[in-house]
């Protein structure tokens, strides 16, 4: 019995991302992913990174396209270029070279 769990452990262990083992993490707090968000108010992205060993610091990206260099840990950032429609919104950790290293968060926000 015990064998089995301990087998178990480790093939359940090896299918979890190790984004969080030395490698950074990034965790957007607000607005909440699948939020819809009205165009008219003042949309604030609220999010906390740790860059990890490989990582310097962060962007911010909006359907793709880097809107803003994040140099805080944990902060806020006014969104004002949302237009109306379905939106990605993206936080990723980036090396000195402003490469991304591969860890970020990312959510789907709708904008009317």
């Amino acid at each position: 019995m015990k064998r089995t769990h301990i087998l178990a452990s480790l093939v359940l262990g090896l299918a979890i991302p190790s984004v969080g083992y030395g490698q950074g993490t990034v965790l957007i707090t607000s607005p909440a992913d699948g939020a819809t968000l009205d165009a008219m108010d003042d949309i604030r992205l609220a999010y906390e990174v740790n860059p990890g060993p490989r990582g310097d610091h962060s962007h911010l990206y909006i359907d793709n396209k880097e809107v803003a260099i994040l140099r805080e840990r944990k902060g806020s950032y006014l969104l004002e270029t949302l237009s109306s429609g379905n939106r990605s919104l993206c936080v990723k950790i980036v090396n000195k070279a402003h490469v991304p290293i591969g860890v970020g968060q990312c959510i789907q926000v709708t904008v009317k």
